[in-house]
């Protein structure tokens, strides 16, 4: 079987309705496997149907659903009618989304972790059919639906290997997929009824031959990340101290080092995209999921990049 191979987008940066179906099909007719959408400025589960609808074999994400923005029960009931407007090729990556992010939106995320299992339990409860009746009885979804979490510490990691279907951590190195599946191997042994793992990852790609350029253009996307307490403390635990902690005073693009950016990025000519691709792939990925730089013509670029 061929091995997989995901994008990532995050159209809530401007694009239209119109925009985000032709990135799903021509993503489709690049031989992509999942075209994944981000929350951010957006309604990520209208996007996973509006992509959903305008193809016929990719499958489609939430890449991810901010779980503090639905009752579990509105989400299960969003995800059973995707999956059955696209038969069956849909994903619901969940996760808790970021401190300033909520905080922007009223919300109180105290014990994140403590939320993400009871949602996810919640979710998957109403995808069978679970629960009390509404206006009439529950029913289970006409398809199954994949649950996927957002993982970038190791509970997140052990949470997701005991509950999920997949993880989707995002901005990890191949030596950090490497050392998460012990995590994930000790959540799953809590669930041995549930099949393999998935392991996606999200890889941020600038395809270019200048080097140096595909840099720039990296820590120029990649600089709001640095802000996330999240972020600086995942570069923290992977062994760049010195990096997040210019993180933590502000810095943003010069603490993306050469180094860092190296170990988390797809970045250079397709060529070395491609050999860098095979090692994280080696570390244990199995569905590498693509970020073009921001905006449709970037997408546009790494579809055509690694069109297959």
């Amino acid at each position: 079987m061929a091995e997989r191979l995901g994008l990532g987008v995050i159209p809530g940066v401007g694009w239209s309705a119109r925009e985000v179906q032709t990135i799903a099909r021509q993503a489709e007719e690049a031989g992509f496997d999942v075209i994944g959408a981000a929350e951010a400025n957006n309604d990520v589960m209208a996007t996973a149907q509006l992509m959903g609808t305008a193809t016929t074999r990719i499958t489609v994400a939430t890449w991810i659903a901010n779980i503090y923005l639905r009752h579990p029960y509105v989400c299960a009931q969003g995800a059973a009618c995707i999956a059955d407007a696209t038969d069956g090729r849909f994903i619901l990556g969940l996760g808790v989304s970021h401190q300033p992010v909520n905080q922007a939106l009223g919300i109180d995320m105290s014990e994140p972790q403590a939320a993400l299992r009871r949602y996810v339990t919640a979710v998957r409860s109403w995808l069978r059919g679970e629960g009390p009746a509404t206006h009439i009885p529950q029913r289970p979804a006409p398809y199954p639906v994949p649950v996927y979490v957002a993982a970038l510490a190791s509970p997140a990691v052990e949470l997701g290997g005991e509950l999920a279907d997949g993880l989707m951590p995002f901005l990890w190195s191949a030596a950090r997929v490497t050392k998460s599946k012990v995590w994930a191997a000790r959540g799953r042994a809590k669930a041995p009824d549930l099949a393999p793992l998935d392991a996606t990852l999200g890889l941020p790609t600038f395809v270019g031959n200048d080097l140096e350029a595909t840099r720039t253009a990296a820590r120029q996307n990649l600089a709001l990340f640095t802000t996330f307490p999240f972020f600086q403390r995942l570069f923290r635990a992977m062994g760049y101290a010195d990096e997040a902690a210019l993180m933590e005073r502000g810095v943003g693009e010069d603490a993306l080092t050469d180094r860092l950016l190296d170990a988390i990025c797809l970045l250079g000519p397709v060529t070395r995209c491609q050999e860098q691709l095979e090692v994280f792939r080696a570390a244990g990925v199995d569905l590498p999921i693509l970020m073009p730089p921001m905006g449709v013509e970037a997408a546009r670029a790494v579809i055509q990049a690694f069109r297959r």
